[in-house]
């Protein structure tokens, strides 16, 4: 070993985990917000339904609030999508390499994947100015773009913290994250 160079201390692992913990937990809330947001978007649909097929007066602004809906419903969970490994994955090139090499290859794959969403998280940055700037909001009742482009980048700076631990933790050896 050189000088100036240190091994990797169990003091460090213990650090590294605590903030995973954090990850983690931060991850399964914005989940559990995805998911009350889905709840509220089948509600809003159910409502806008019945308003039209049964009264005959569909509600004013009805799909605007469902495309905005939608935003934390995707942002949301992509996250806790990655953690967890809930994601559509097939393993047929790593079923033929060799453990290792599939590691490697896993690193390589989650540091790009961090790097394209480091990019749609700085776009989305870029998308809030320009929201606020001009007062982007919806056609029909208006409502506001800069909190939904908020939660996009919150939801694709976490997901790019998630895919910068996955890489990490591959490039360590460890497992991923379990399912809950």
């Amino acid at each position: 070993m050189k000088q100036g160079e240190r091994l990797e201390t169990e003091r460090d692992v213990v650090e590294f985990e605590g903030g995973e913990k954090i990850l983690d937990r931060s991850v399964k809330a914005m989940a559990i917000l995805a998911g009350l947001s889905l709840m509220w978007l089948m509600c809003l649909v159910c409502y806008a339904v019945f308003m039209r097929r049964v009264l005959n007066a569909p509600p004013l602004g009805g799909t605007d609030l469902a495309s905005v809906s939608l935003v934390p419903v995707v942002f949301l969970g992509f996250a806790y999508c990655g953690w967890t490994g809930g994601h559509i994955a097939v393993d047929l090139i790593s079923s033929l390499n060799k453990p290792n090499l599939t590691r490697w290859t896993d690193v390589v794959v989650r540091l790009l994947s961090a790097g394209l969403l480091g990019i749609l998280t700085w776009r989305s940055i870029v998308l809030l100015e320009d929201a606020l700037e001009i007062g982007e909001a919806t056609e029909l009742i208006e409502i506001p773009h800069a909190p939904f482009i908020g939660v996009m980048i919150v939801g694709t700076g976490i997901f790019t913290l998630t895919f910068v631990v996955m890489a990490f933790r591959a490039w360590r050896g460890q497992p991923d994250a379990s399912s809950p």
